[in-house]
């Protein structure tokens, strides 16, 4: 399939999605993309962004069959944009919860967790992306916590750090608390665990925003007669088992998944939540993944 079309060409067909382009001529989404991306080396990429954004995935407590899942659908469905949404890692030997019950993280060593993070998520996921696409990696309160106790043992910074020990060239770095945007629609880890703290979200941020934190699902949408365009706050699912050791097998409502979207050239949005069962999922176009 020959890709290189002539300005003209693209003057007239340029507004198209790879994917409608491979209908329409053949060939495949993906290469149609680059190929248009190619032609417009200096702006941003023709026609719809898609994306994949993970919450919670609280490796090694990590749904595993899940995971693995999430990774054979992002070969399929070749993301524009792939999101961590924070509390990537659970980072349990430094938590400040464990005080001093030490036998919960006996034998455990912050240096194996990065470097498992790095062989599970992280080098399997860099042979999947694309070399173009844009890679946002927030981090949650659980990577905050070793900020903390860099606080009390000065003696460990420089060597402690996330961003000095995982695999992040390429991906754009959040602290906890900052967002990023993808048209109208923005993600951050999260702020609030309320009951109602989707509506509680719509209201602080008055943006459309997707979040995690409280590792399930939950939306509300606003409108304002100030402005033709509503917007929402929508709680993705977690990644991550839902009995943790810590809950002593009490009732929660946690709920696993993940969420896809696509965003417009004009910036407009749809956005869809996946939930998963026993790491089982139907992609947005039908396709079971298990």
């Amino acid at each position: 399939m020959d890709y290189k079309r002539t300005p003209a060409w693209w003057s007239e067909h340029g507004w198209k999605a790879g994917e409608h382009l491979a209908r329409e001529f053949g060939g495949d989404g993906a290469h149609w993309r680059r190929a248009k991306r190619a032609q417009n080396p200096d702006t941003e990429p023709l026609g719809v962004r898609k994306g994949i954004a993970v919450f919670d995935l609280h490796h090694p407590m990590h749904d595993k069959k899940l995971w693995k899942n999430i990774l054979k659908f992002a070969a399929d469905f070749d993301p524009d944009i792939f999101v961590f949404g924070g509390d990537n890692m659970d980072m349990e030997v430094v938590s400040h919860w464990v005080g001093n019950k030490r036998r919960k993280v006996e034998g455990k060593r912050i240096k194996h967790d990065y470097a498992a993070f790095n062989r599970d998520v992280l080098d399997p996921l860099s042979v999947i992306l694309d070399e173009d696409t844009e890679r946002v990696f927030h981090l949650g309160n659980h990577e905050a916590w070793v900020e903390q106790y860099i606080d009390e043992h000065p003696e460990v910074e420089g060597y402690f750090e996330v961003r000095n020990n995982l695999n992040l060239e390429g991906w754009k770095v959040l602290d906890y608390g900052e967002t990023h945007k993808y048209g109208h629609l923005y993600s951050m880890h999260g702020t609030y665990c309320n009951i109602h703290n989707a509506y509680k979200t719509a209201q602080v941020y008055g943006r459309s925003v997707m979040y995690g934190h409280g590792h399930t699902y939950q939306a509300h949408t606003l409108v304002t007669p100030l402005d033709s365009l509503p917007y929402a706050a929508t709680q993705i699912p977690c990644a991550c088992h839902t009995n943790p050791s810590y809950r002593l097998n009490q009732p929660n409502a946690w709920v696993t998944g993940f969420a896809v979207f696509y965003v417009q050239p004009n910036g407009c949005f749809n956005l869809y939540p996946v939930i998963a069962i026993d790491g089982v999922f139907t992609a947005p176009d039908g396709t079971i993944y298990e």
